[in-house]
C-alpha cells in the first residue's frame, strides 16, 4: 500500500511539473474551436509589464519578461524597436518576504548605454533606469490599468 502511495504521489509531482509553463490557446477557425498546447522557454516573451515614470508624465516604458520573470527587452513609448536587456545580478531586498531587485545592462548595438533595476514586491513592480552617459535616473511604477489583465499580466505589447 505504501508503494502505491509513493508511485501516486510521484505520478502526480511529474504530471504537475510537466504542465508548468505549457500555455492553452484556443482558436477559432470557420466556426471550429481548435486548442493548441506549446510550451514556452526561457529567452521567450510570455508576458509584458506596463511602467510609467514617476515624475515625468509622459514618459513610458513596455518590458517584454520570460517565463522565469527574466527581462528581455525594453521599449520606449514612441520608439520603433526595442532594446535588448541584459542579466546582471538578482538581489533578495527583504528576507522573509518577497521582494527582489534585479539588475541588467540596457544594451545598443553592442554597447552598454544604462543599467536597469527591476524591484518586484507583492502585487507591485518598479523599475529604476541610470542613464549611463550622464548618471540620470529614472523611476517608473508598474501601470495597473495597462498591465493586468483577467488572467494575470498582458500577453501583448504596451504599444
Amino acid at each position: 500500500m505504501k508503494r502505491i502511495a509513493i508511485t501516486f504521489t510521484a505520478i502526480c509531482f511529474l504530471s504537475f511539473i510537466s504542465c508548468k509553463n505549457k500555455t492553452t490557446t484556443t482558436i477559432i477557425v470557420d466556426n471550429k474551436t481548435t486548442e493548441s498546447t506549446s510550451v514556452k522557454k526561457a529567452g521567450e516573451i510570455d508576458h509584458y509589464i506596463c511602467f510609467r515614470e514617476n515624475d515625468i508624465k509622459d514618459l513610458e516604458i513596455s518590458v517584454s519578461f520570460d517565463i522565469y520573470n527574466n527581462a528581455l527587452e525594453v521599449k520606449y513609448k514612441g520608439q520603433t524597436n526595442a532594446l535588448l536587456l541584459h542579466y546582471i545580478d538578482e538581489v533578495i531586498i527583504t528576507p522573509g518576504k518577497p521582494a527582489t531587485k534585479t539588475i541588467y545592462s540596457e544594451m545598443l548595438d553592442g554597447v552598454e548605454i544604462g543599467i536597469y533595476e527591476f524591484t518586484h514586491t507583492g502585487n507591485w513592480d518598479y523599475a529604476k533606469y541610470v542613464r549611463k552617459k550622464d548618471g540620470e535616473e529614472f523611476n517608473f511604477t508598474i501601470d495597473h490599468d495597462q498591465t493586468v489583465t483577467g488572467s494575470g499580466y498582458r500577453i501583448i505589447p504596451c504599444y
